[in-house]
């Protein structure tokens, strides 16, 4: 049973893939995966991504909403459906002929002396350089075992090192990112290949003794400088016509509708705080209690959509009707400014148009208005018995 994903991919001002963020159906979080055999450039720009991601996840948007609104960047796709995962990472591993080309420009083709000692000194390897004798595993009289460590001949490292000179150990291939190259049946390598060989055999040294050992071995590393040979002496007639990339298995990944989209919000207006839907205005609203000698102030204050900003304006304003008038201060001063300045913030309110759907969550209820609330008249239910007590006590007096 499959899983569908929702994706979309980035790719540079040059047109290179960087990378992709996708998120399952039933998924809180989007993840982000770079393409494998990107550049360096593009998997630096893939961390910059990754920190926008996680910045709409911090405004509270659901994934499906970061993806939408990412789409609407420049140089990402459209909200497209995938059948899971695993097709997403299927896109991701793709190579591309621009990828082979960019390998092959870190290839040194002027220096004719570093491409001449490349030869001779994978000529001049003898089988007792091949048979790479191994160090260490051995107690010491302490009771420490010595790790084994391989004993390379000046013949292995002089061939190295003139695989560095020509240029076939790089940085833009991401060897710890991709699997360690091995020697197809047929026994050849595609000149790019051979780089990501070469790269990978000599920087995976540093990390698991024994790799250049083990290519040795197995012929990869002779399969490699034999390739990059044919390809120094003509270039065209050792480029092989790339395999074909690889599709992604299931159903073919689909662009949704944009009636399954939430309508992305438009960049030069805010976002409703409480909804995230747009337009938004920035607004305060304000309640006030006076409790004969105590007060108390709140404030709401932000972006908010007509919807957002008429619920709030109706329950803090109501708030303050029904306990804003307890103490002198508050009857006098207080309480008539408050329900002044929330007068004022929602002129601004009432002026925008309906919100597009929000991605944040549900968008708050308004209600009914405040005139028809019971709780806006407690107020009066003290003042009509102060009154009375006033009209009563005058006719008594007559």
């Amino acid at each position: 049973m499959t899983n569908p994903v929702h994706y979309i991919t980035v790719t540079a001002p040059d047109g290179e893939v960087i990378g992709y963020a996708w998120a399952a159906v039933d998924a809180d979080d989007v993840e982000w995966i770079n393409r494998r055999a990107s550049s360096s450039s593009a998997y630096d720009a893939g961390t910059e991504w990754y920190g926008r991601i996680r910045e709409a996840r911090e405004r509270g948007l659901t994934p499906l909403g970061v993806l939408n609104l990412l789409s609407h960047e420049p140089g990402v796709g459209p909200v497209t459906e995938a059948a899971g995962a695993d097709a997403v990472e299927e896109l991701a591993r793709v190579v591309t002929p621009a990828d082979d080309q960019r390998l092959l420009a870190q290839l040194d083709r002027d220096d004719a002396e570093a491409w001449r000692e490349l030869g001779e000194a994978f000529d001049a390897l003898t089988d007792e350089d091949r048979d790479v004798e191994w160090g260490g595993g051995r107690k010491s009289p302490s009771g420490a075992i010595h790790v084994p460590f391989p004993m390379y001949s000046e013949g292995v490292y002089r061939a190295v090192h003139a695989l560095q000179g020509v240029g076939a150990v790089t940085s833009e291939h991401r060897w710890m990112d991709n699997p360690m190259p091995t020697l197809p049946p047929e026994g050849g390598l595609r000149p790019a290949d051979a780089v990501r060989a070469a790269t990978a055999v000599v920087r995976g040294e540093k990390f698991c003794d024994g790799t250049i050992d083990e290519a040795l071995k197995s012929g990869l590393l002779d399969a490699v400088v034999a390739s990059l040979r044919a390809w120094y002496a003509d270039p065209a007639a050792a480029q092989p016509a790339p395999p074909a990339v690889a599709r992604p298995e299931g159903p073919e990944p689909r662009r949704l509708p944009e009636q399954d989209l939430p309508e992305p919000p438009d960049p030069s207006l805010p976002m409703c705080r409480f909804c995230g839907g747009s337009p938004a205005a920035d607004v305060a609203f304000r309640a006030h209690r006076g409790l004969v000698v105590l007060m108390g102030f709140r404030k709401t204050d932000g972006p908010m959509c007509m919807t957002c900003g008429l619920a709030v304006y109706r329950a803090l304003t109501t708030h303050t009707l029904a306990w804003g008038w307890w103490s002198p201060l508050s009857l006098f001063v207080f309480a008539p400014l408050t329900l002044v300045r929330n007068v004022l913030a929602v002129r601004r309110v009432k002026q925008l148009p309906a919100p597009g759907p929000g991605m944040l969550g549900p968008r708050y209820d308004p209600g009914v208005p405040v005139r028809r609330r019971p709780r806006a008249y407690i107020a009066l239910i003290p003042a009509l018995w102060v009154l009375f007590m006033i009209v009563t006590g005058l006719s008594g007096g007559v």
